[in-house]
């Protein structure tokens, strides 16, 4: 009987009982859970019911998905289903529907695209054959705002040459192309700017998407903001706090993209102004509270506040929403980088070995490659566990790593003997 149970006093027969009402209710990762470590002629039996219960929930629930075009949800079922013991016939049949569905969108998708709209003059974009590459920029115009959509129409055929090769991987020539366009409409801008970062050519970039935000104004185009990227670019050119005062400004003129304030968050830790960040990570965390990077984020900020229990408190809450708590499968996937965290930091502080011990079998779970952060868990848990070799494994875990690397510091805290010798 496990701990719990003997808190409550609970014997096998009121858990078997609580198990059976469980199943019947379609509950079946708390009957798994009721059953755990239970010593019982009939657990392994009503375990066993519980396992089939979930394949078939989530082959449902897969299903389900893909027919609805959610191809990523469809996927995670798609996994529980296989972890759960679904058998390999059951899997394809599931994967088909998948493929079916994506053909279908395909044709919708290639069916919208051969309807000609919103021609040009005497040469109209759109009013191509369904092989003519100018097809697909009017597919991309669809993601920009109504009014900007007619004026990059606006700028012809050649225009729309230009933003497709950028689409095929040949910025560099747009870049030293696009300057007649921009001449003739700042919209233009956007377009060059995107070019540019192709061809990591920073500081173009920021000076385009700069001069589009003060002519334009900074808003969402596709899947991306216009203020967003602009801030990675400055930070990554070193100009964090002109970054973090262009996206508080974009806040206080309203623009509800959620997006901006976890970008000011990690602004605010990139420049080092780690309680504002804390405060502001808390805050967001209201409205985004299944950000697996949000939480990772707030833990990076408490570490270098010195705050290690608040950090693995929130990785703990992190982990809390995904497939890793036993019972209580949430809707995500593991949460890979917020555990390999969390064990680094009870392996550091010599804390939890039971709580890194199931850490360390889930990653083993979903980790296909080792990675360095999963060699350095190895090394912590030899050395604590007193094992010899640990300087061997240190020094290997120093040879992955280049000068300056963050990294290195870490080993150098956590086996100062191998880094002396």
């Amino acid at each position: 009987m496990g701990w719990f149970a003997k808190l409550l006093g609970r014997s096998p027969e009121q858990r078997l009982a609580k198990a059976r009402q469980y199943l019947a209710d379609g509950e079946f990762n708390e009957a798994r859970a009721e059953l755990d470590d239970l010593d019982h002629p009939d657990a392994a039996f009503l375990a066993e019911k519980a396992r089939q219960g979930l394949v078939v929930i989530n082959l449902e629930e897969a299903t389900a998905r893909f027919r609805a075009g959610d191809f990523d949800g469809g996927n995670e079922h798609l996994q529980l289903a296989g972890s759960f013991g679904a058998t390999a016939s059951q899997l394809r049949e599931i994967r088909a529907v998948a493929r079916e569905r994506r053909a279908e969108q395909e044709a919708e998708a290639a069916a919208q695209a051969a309807e000609p709209t919103l021609p040009e003059g005497t040469d109209p974009l759109w009013a191509l054959p369904p092989d003519d590459p100018r097809l697909r920029y009017a597919l991309l115009l669809e993601g920009w705002p109504d009014d900007l959509r007619e004026r990059l129409a606006r700028l012809g055929p050649d225009f729309a040459r230009l933003v497709m090769m950028i689409e095929e991987g040949d910025a560099a020539a747009v870049v030293q192309s696009m300057g007649p366009f921009v001449a003739k409409d700042p919209v233009a801008r956007y377009e060059r700017a995107r070019a540019a970062l192709q061809v990591n050519l920073l500081p173009q970039a920021a000076s385009d998407l700069l001069t589009f935000g003060d002519q334009i104004g900074h808003q969402r185009i596709g899947n991306g903001h216009t203020a967003i990227t602009l801030a990675q670019v400055l930070s990554g050119l070193g100009r964090g706090d002109e970054a973090l005062a262009l996206i508080d400004r974009q806040i206080a003129s309203g623009d509800k993209e959620l997006g901006l304030k976890g970008v000011r968050v990690s602004l605010l830790e990139a420049t080092g102004k780690l309680t504002e960040a804390e405060t502001a990570a808390l805050t967001l965390l209201k409205e985004a509270p299944k950000d697996q990077g949000l939480y990772r984020l707030l833990a990076r900020v408490r570490v270098a506040l010195g705050n290690r229990g608040g950090a693995t408190q929130a990785l703990e809450g992190s982990l809390a929403h995904t497939c890793s708590s036993p019972g209580k499968c949430g809707n995500q996937p593991f949460d890979v980088q917020g555990a390999r965290m969390l064990a680094s930091l009870y392996l550091e502080d010599r804390a939890q070995p039971e709580r890194v011990a199931a850490l360390l079998r889930e990653l083993g779970q979903h980790v296909q490659e080792p990675a360095w952060e999963d060699r350095y868990l190895s090394a912590l848990r030899a050395r604590n566990d007193g094992l010899p070799g640990v300087d061997r494994l240190a020094g290997l875990l120093r040879q992955e790593l280049r000068p300056g690397d963050p990294r290195l510091r870490l080993v150098e805290r956590a086996f100062p003997e191998a880094v002396a010798g």
